[in-house]
């Protein structure tokens, strides 16, 4: 499925598995929300953070002029699900030197609704996919798992895994992001090959999938970098549920 950039995604399933990971929610995640006296009593929601900009930008995050984490994020970072008030929240992302603003922007939280922010770049500007999280249990023997595409010079792209002749994601462009699929548990690799030509552009070889696990596959970088840069087009697999 496409997404356009501050779009929500929505996925259909079962209300119960999402009731049951949104109790487990507080319990799995580093919860960090600064603002968060009696926050047993409030309504929340719970939001995370990727910075797929480029390897020397740093962003501090502050919400409603408020700073949510004294300590900036680096390149390929994720910062774990955090409590947040439900409401419209003003979301800046600052360069921590400068303090100046490299993207504003305002979104609506509502309660016990589970979100993520993903951060790129196209030439100097940044951009941001924010979308709300479809968090259900994986049925037995299975994980889940999507795909974020924040490399601004790849071309569209195809998933695949190890042995496997047909796509487990297909058809991809830079700002695209995924539902969850459902994925065997067990050890693969992972690799993208671009539609244009079939060339293999990065890959995760030996990789452990956990059964009841759900994972979000990101690509980020540039074609263009030198290969053994930190700018280089990789794939990163970071988990959502839960963070064991």
């Amino acid at each position: 499925m496409k997404a356009k950039m501050l779009n929500y995604l929505s996925n259909s399933s079962s209300t119960w598995k999402k009731a049951w990971i949104l109790i487990l929610l507080p319990f799995t995640f580093s919860c960090l929300d600064t603002d968060q006296e009696n926050i047993d009593n409030t309504p929340t929601a719970y939001v995370s953070f990727f910075n797929g900009t480029r390897a020397d930008n740093e962003i501090k995050i502050e919400v409603d002029d408020r700073v949510y984490d004294r300590k900036s994020f680096d390149f390929g970072q994720y910062i774990d699900y955090w409590y947040f008030y439900t409401g419209e929240r003003d979301f800046s992302f600052k360069d921590p030197e400068t303090q100046e603003s490299v993207l504003d922007t305002t979104v609506n939280l509502e309660i016990e609704k589970v979100y993520s922010f993903f951060m790129t770049e196209d030439g100097s500007q940044v951009k941001t996919i924010f979308t709300e999280d479809s968090l259900k249990t994986p049925d037995t023997g299975k994980a889940l798992i999507r795909l974020v595409h924040l490399s601004s010079d790849s071309p569209e792209v195809s998933v695949y895994q190890r042995d496997e002749d047909d796509p487990l994601i297909g058809d991809q462009s830079f700002m695209d992001i995924t539902d969850f699929v459902a994925v065997d548990m067990g050890e693969t690799d992972l690799f993208i090959r671009s539609n244009d030509n079939g060339e293999e552009l990065s890959r995760i070889n030996d990789i452990h999938l956990r059964e009841g696990r759900i994972y979000t596959l990101i690509i980020r970088g540039k074609v263009q970098a030198d290969s053994n840069s930190a700018d280089a087009l990789r794939l990163q697999l970071i988990r959502n549920y839960p963070n064991y």
